[in-house]
C-alpha cells in the first residue's frame, strides 16, 4: 500500500521479491544494491533465519521526477522461501505494492515453483490484497543451468494471467537491472492510473526509469549477518522499516536516511519556529478519514438546519403571544369601558 508522508513529500512503495527457496532472490537485492547511486540508497539490512534469510533496503530514485510533488521512495524486500516460514513471507507481504516472483527454471524445482507461487497468492489474500490487481513481473531465473524447463512451460504452469515475465542469470548479473526497471516502471504507472497522478518531469537530465546506475557484477558481493529464530525475527519486523542487522558491504559505508530537513551548522540563519512533523498515512487511512470530516459536516449542516426551525417555531410564537396579548387588552378596555357606562348609568338613575 502505498504511503504518503506529507511532511517530507514524500511516497513508499513496497517491493516484495518472492520465490522458492534459494531460487535467486537474495541474489537479485545484493546485485540491486551494490550497483544502485550509494547516494540514494540506504542501508542494506539481513533478518535471518536458521537457513533462509530477509533483506530489505529503500531507495530514492531522483532521476524518475515527481509524482505531485512527491518523491517516490522504494522499499525493496526479500522473503525466506523455506515452507516453514510462512509466518515471516506473510509479515512481509503486508502492504506490498508490487511482487516479483523470482522462479527457478531447474526442472527439478518445477513443483516447488508452484507451490511458492500459490503460497504467495494466500498470503496476499491473507492481508486483504487482490492478487489479480496487484503489480506483479515474474522472473525465470538460473537460465545458465543445464536440465532448465522451457520458457512456455513455465509460462504454463506460473502465468496463466499474462503477466510479463523476463529470463535472468542472477548470480551473473543478467536480467536483475531489467527485472527491476521493469517492476517499478509498471508500479509507478499503476500508481499514476490508482490515484490519477501525472508524472512530472525528472530533476535531471536522465532518462527516467535508469535507476541502476552502476555496473551489475558477475559475483554478488558478500556480507556479514546474525541468525535469529522466525519468531524474533516476526517479532521484531515493523510494516515498514527492518532495523535487526546491518550488513557491511566491503569498501561502501553505510549510508543514512535521508532527512527531510538540515541546516549546516556553520550557516548563521534565523531561527524558524520548529513544526512538528505529521505522521505518514496511507491512502486508505486519508480515504476514511476524509469519510469521516464529510460525515461530520453532514452532521453539523442537519443540526444546523434544525437550528433554524427551532428560531422560525420561537419567531412565531412570539407573533401568536403579540397576538393573544393584543386580544387581552382590548378585552379588558372593553369591559372597563362597560363598568364606566354602568356607573354613569346608575349615577343617572339615582338623580
Amino acid at each position: 500500500m502505498a504511503l504518503f508522508n506529507y511532511a517530507a513529500k514524500e511516497v513508499t512503495l513496497k517491493i516484495v521479491y518472492y520465490g522458492p527457496g534459494l531460487s535467486g532472490k537474495t541474489t537479485n537485492l545484493q546485485h540491486l544494491h551494490s550497483a544502485l547511486d550509494p547516494e540514494k540508497t540506504g542501508r542494506l539490512i539481513s533478518l535471518a533465519t536458521e537457513t533462509d534469510r530477509t533483506l530489505f533496503f529503500d531507495f530514492l530514485p531522483v532521476e524518475l521526477g515527481k509524482i505531485k510533488d512527491f518523491s517516490v521512495r522504494f522499499q525493496l524486500y526479500t522473503v525466506p522461501g523455506q515452507i516453514k516460514y510462512n509466518l515471516t513471507r506473510k509479515a512481509v507481504l503486508k502492504g506490498a505494492d508490487a511482487v516479483v516472483f523470482v522462479a527457478d527454471s531447474q526442472r527439478e524445482v518445477r513443483e516447488a515453483n508452484m507451490e511458492s507461487f500459490a503460497n504467495m497468492k494466500e498470503n496476499l489474500l491473507s492481508n486483504n490484497i487482490d492478487p489479480d490487481s496487484i503489480v506483479l513481473v515474474l522472473q525465470y531465473n538460473k537460465r545458465d543451468l543445464p536440465n532448465i524447463l522451457p520458457v512456455d512451460e513455465l509460462n504454463e504452469i506460473l502465468n496463466s494471467s499474462g503477466y510479463i515475465y523476463l529470463e535472468a542469470e542472477a548470480i551473473n548479473g543478467k536480467g536483475v537491472k531489467e527485472t527491476f526497471q521493469t517492476v517499478t516502471k509498471l508500479l509507478i504507472k499503476d500508481l499514476s492510473e490508482k490515484y490519477k497522478f501525472d508524472i512530472q518531469p525528472p530533476t535531471q537530465p536522465e532518462e527516467a526509469f535508469t535507476a541502476v546506475s552502476g555496473e551489475i557484477m558477475e559475483q554478488p558481493p558478500s556480507y556479514e549477518e546474525t541468525n535469529v529464530s522466525e519468531e524474533s525475527a516476526v517479532s521484531s519486523f515493523p510494516q515498514d522499516v527492518l532495523e535487526v542487522t546491518v550488513l557491511k558491504e566491503p569498501g561502501r559505508p553505510a549510508l543514512p536516511r535521508q532527512e527531510t530537513a538540515s541546516v549546516k551548522k556553520n550557516i548563521e540563519e534565523p531561527e524558524l519556529p520548529r513544526t512538528e512533523e505529521l505522521p505518514a498515512y496511507s491512502s486508505e487511512q486519508i480515504d476514511k478519514l476524509t469519510e469521516k470530516l464529510r460525515e461530520n459536516t453532514d452532521m453539523l449542516a442537519g443540526i444546523k438546519s434544525a437550528i433554524n426551525e427551532l428560531l422560525d417555531e420561537l419567531k412565531k410564537s412570539r407573533e401568536e403571544q403579540k397576538e393573544i396579548l393584543a386580544i387581552l387588552r382590548g378585552i379588558k378596555i372593553n369591559e372597563t369601558i362597560e363598568k364606566m357606562k354602568e356607573k354613569e348609568k346608575k349615577g343617572w338613575l339615582a338623580k
